[in-house]
């Protein structure tokens, strides 16, 4: 388990453990809770709930293998998560290799932001991949994460779409 105690010395950055996993799903689910908000939309208590236990699941299941999280703590108590899970994507002109890291669920709790933790979660997450040999990492950005990640190298790409499949 690495620690990183640089840049605030009262925020402890950490690698999650299976103990940590409750409160990154509801961080999970305050997130979706925030960018639905923030579009006007609103997200049924239901489908909040069925979020976290899903994502908790997801955690349960990938984070000895697939999924490496990172937690900020102060004062004992954790006030921001995030994670990378590796997947399989096709070789690339600029990455021939076909693994590939991605990022997702950075959260940091509304009175603690403007602190740094998502740039420090997702600067571990970058070490992370180097020392695994993965060079291309990809997000979903919330237009609030957007800057924050831009600032730390992240641009958009015009290739990506999706499809809901239902």
């Amino acid at each position: 388990m690495t620690t990183d105690q640089s840049e605030t010395p009262e925020l402890l950055l950490r690698e999650a453990s299976a103990g940590d996993i409750p409160v990154m799903a509801q961080h999970h689910r305050m997130m979706f809770e925030e960018i639905w908000a923030q579009k006007g939309e609103a997200l049924s208590v239901e489908r909040a709930g069925e979020i976290e236990k899903a994502y908790a699941r997801k955690l349960e299941a990938e984070m000895s293998g697939l999924c490496t999280a990172w937690v900020i703590e102060e004062a004992g108590e954790i006030i921001a998560s995030g994670a990378i899970t590796l997947v399989s994507f096709v070789p690339h002109p600029y990455d021939p290799s076909s693994k590939v890291a991605y990022l997702h669920s950075i959260y940091t709790e509304k009175s603690h932001r403007n602190r740094k933790c998502a740039g420090r979660i997702i600067e571990a997450a970058i070490r992370h991949c180097l020392t695994l040999g993965i060079s291309r990492m990809i997000l979903s950005a919330s237009n609030a994460g957007k800057p924050i990640y831009e600032k730390i190298g992240f641009r958009s790409t015009p290739e990506m779409m999706r499809l809901f499949i239902k």
